[in-house]
């Protein structure tokens, strides 16, 4: 039960809780509300900078701290440029359980804030007006002690929490990144450069064996040139003195 629901159900009957007993409010009382730390601009909450790797970065769901939630696989789907579509279901609710977290833990979310104010809304999703409905849940609200200042202020807190985990995220997954993927395609290119020194030694050892090749068909040409003409000098010669000797025994 919300928080705005347990306010009304004094005074309004919801047809959910004729079932069921109202749950108790299981935040502390509202205090006065403490000194909050520098915001960051509303117009870009999150830094898209990606911080330098830091090899003592830890984020629970790099680092394997974070509890395992049972949720529905859902495969990543891409637009044709290659962009990621939408969040898959882990990842939100991720952040749902780490505002959840600061807001029962954390004392500078003690009372009711932002979060309570947001929790609020959908018990009257029933009231269209959107202006109305904003007025509506702040006034019930009021009596608990929320303000505008405080509504604005810890909604504004709620936007560093998220900033800090994505900031602390991206420094952890950067260092896995280095680890797991920079190392490996740093020895991709080391053996490509390998490849390539090797490929250039084949080509250069192609061209010596052409060259020695065409050394060696020149070489045993001019060889059998002059074997085959020697050998037909000396089949001439012996054929000349064959000739000489019988004329010399017709003769004699």
């Amino acid at each position: 039960m919300s928080f705005l629901k347990q306010l009304l159900t004094p005074f309004v009957e919801f047809e959910e809780d004729k079932k069921k007993q109202p749950a108790q409010v299981n935040k502390p009382a509202a205090n006065p509300t403490p000194p909050t730390t520098p915001a960051k601009s509303a117009a870009s909450p999150v830094s898209p900078a990606i911080p330098p790797a830091d090899e003592n970065a830890q984020h629970p769901l790099i680092n394997g701290s974070a509890p395992v939630v049972n949720t529905p696989t859902q495969v990543p789907t891409y637009a044709p440029g290659g962009t990621l579509t939408g969040s898959l279901p882990e990842h939100e609710q991720y952040f749902e359980r780490l505002i959840d977290e600061a807001n029962a833990k954390n004392p500078l979310f003690q009372g009711t804030d932002y979060k309570e104010f947001v929790d609020s809304k959908v018990d009257i999703d029933d009231i269209q007006d959107e202006a109305i409905k904003y007025r509506t849940a702040y006034n019930i609200l009021k009596s608990t002690g929320l303000t505008k200042e405080k509504l604005l202020s810890t909604g504004q807190e709620y936007l560093n929490l998220i900033g800090r985990d994505l900031n602390a995220f991206q420094s952890a997954h950067s260092q896995q990144y280095q680890k797991e993927v920079r190392q490996k395609e740093q020895l991709i290119q080391k053996k490509a450069e390998e490849l390539q020194a090797l490929t250039q030694k084949i080509n250069a050892l192609k061209a010596e064996i052409n060259q020695v090749t065409q050394d060696i068909n020149i070489t045993k040409d001019k060889l059998n040139t002059t074997k085959n003409s020697f050998l037909l000098a000396g089949e001439k010669k012996q054929k000349e003195i064959q000739t000489e000797l019988q004329k010399i025994a017709q003769y004699f």
